[in-house]
């Protein structure tokens, strides 16, 4: 998909882009004038997006430190995290990675090693920097390189010369270093001491004044107008994250959250349009905007989120349930579902087990019928004791567990029977007096007996636990 922006090219003319290569018709299509200066806008802007984007690419890669920073966040990226996009993206981004790595080692060597080969260096650099140019870099990451410019632009006590820019563009470049010293400094001294600049040379990563100085400039003006008609653009097409998100009312998330999600899917489609391919900004930035607010939706719709990915996955699981009930009448079994969907048995399951709405224990507040119950009023409660009471019981067991050592075994066998102590249940004193062959009157003078006995020693403390 990348090669096709060198043979599908868009024609300009005079910086103007022209979008049908056909020569003028006697009699051309009614279109409606508002939607042609609108994407005629939008191919202009997207036309300058790219350019100051290009722009500043071109001059940050003239900064070794960029490939620096490059390896140093994505080298062991790309080996753990799994890329999102099909294989063959990861496959390129991977080779992007290897090409960069490979020409920067061969610039370090050549400027530790032959300092005094100036040939072999300028070849060598050039080629890092051809490599950088064609790495995909990120918003996040040309925003970040920025400001590790212009900070090691003020770590080097550097000034800007009013005589070399024009006074809006000087203004502009004062602006972004008094931003840059404002910004958290121990952060980015932080991720300075991450990348081992200690063991590089400040003139070979940063270039040397002189060239510091002129490429400052280019840099944070590159930034400044890519970041400007990157805001135009989007500014212009905020009508139509409205009118999508407009579409997806009434559903879990409020229309200022759908709105706000769509704009994320509007910048993501800035940054990734290509003008030369002839396609309609508006088509393109729809899709991106549409799969963010339904991205926002899914993760917004269950307690527990479940992953975009699974979401088709259960979606074909029902529709191949919903056939197969409609044709058979019957609904179908999980060894069915598994041959029709091409599924494990257990892939099936799982689906099943996590596509389960969950429901809320208590009632809704908006809930005023009297005869509406919630699903906590038909799940018993378990009563669990206090920890205290746990502990007097067990105590108190032990208690009397040392009173019965100190009776006689005919005098314990009679209390343990009546009372039911150690037992699972209680005698009378006339099945007690069977058992012992005693009269009842006997048993009742033991016990009696055996109970003074008790109370004598432990009295005071079983007192306690009443």
């Amino acid at each position: 998909m990348r090669l096709l922006t060198e043979y599908m090219s868009v024609p300009e003319i005079n910086g103007t882009v022209v979008v049908n290569n056909n020569p003028v018709d006697k009699k051309p299509p009614l279109v409606n004038k508002e939607v042609e200066s609108t994407e005629n806008r939008n191919l202009q802007l997207a036309r300058q997006v790219e350019e100051q984007k290009t722009k500043l690419i071109n001059t940050l890669s003239k900064f070794p430190v960029t490939a620096l920073w490059v390896l140093n966040k994505y080298e062991q990226q790309c080996d753990k995290t799994e890329q999102e996009d099909d294989g063959a993206a990861s496959t390129e981004f991977s080779d992007f990675l290897k090409d960069v790595k490979k020409h920067y080692q061969f610039v370090s060597h050549s400027v530790s090693g032959n300092a005094q080969n100036e040939e072999v260096y300028t070849n060598d650099k050039r080629r890092l920097t051809f490599a950088v140019q064609q790495f995909p870099f990120a918003f996040e990451d040309l925003v970040k390189l920025v400001d590790i410019i212009t900070y090691a632009f003020k770590l080097r006590g550097l000034s800007v010369q009013s005589g070399s820019q024009e006074k809006k563009g000087y203004e502009i470049i004062l602006k972004r270093l008094h931003g840059a010293s404002r910004r958290d400094t121990p952060s980015m001294a932080d991720q300075f001491k991450a990348m081992a600049l200690d063991g590089h040379e400040e003139q070979f990563l940063f270039l040397s004044t002189e060239d510091m100085s002129q490429l400052l400039g280019d840099v944070v003006l590159s930034e400044h107008f890519w970041l400007t008609h990157r805001q135009q653009l989007a500014t212009v097409n905020a009508k139509l994250v409205l009118f999508i998100a407009n579409q997806y009312k009434g559903n879990f998330m409020d229309f200022e959250d759908l709105v706000q999600e769509g704009h994320t899917g509007l910048l993501k489609a800035v940054d990734r349009f290509k003008y030369r391919l002839g396609f309609q900004f508006s088509t393109y930035a729809g899709y991106w905007i549409r799969q963010a607010i339904s991205r926002s939706l899914s993760r917004s719709e269950r307690v527990v989120r479940i992953p975009c990915g699974q979401i088709a996955t259960i979606n074909k699981v029902f529709r191949t349930k919903d056939a197969i009930t409609l044709k058979t009448g019957i609904e179908p079994s999980t060894k069915e579902l598994a041959e029709q969907t091409q599924l494990s048995q257990n892939e099936v399951n799982t689906l099943l087990s996590i596509s389960q709405s969950s429901v809320s224990l208590e009632a809704f507040d908006d809930d005023e019928d009297e005869q509406s119950f919630a699903p906590i009023n038909f799940i018993a409660q378990n009563v669990f004791p206090h920890s205290y009471n746990m502990i007097a019981e067990s105590e108190l067991q032990g208690l009397i567990k040392n009173a019965i050592k100190t009776l006689n075994p005919r005098e314990a066998k009679i209390l343990c029977s009546h009372f039911g102590v150690g037992t699972d249940q209680q005698m009378t004193l006339q099945e007690i007096g069977s058992e012992l062959n005693l009269t009842r009157e006997r048993v009742r003078q033991i016990q009696v007996v055996a109970l003074n006995k008790i109370k004598m020693r432990y009295g005071d403390q079983l007192l306690s636990f009443l």
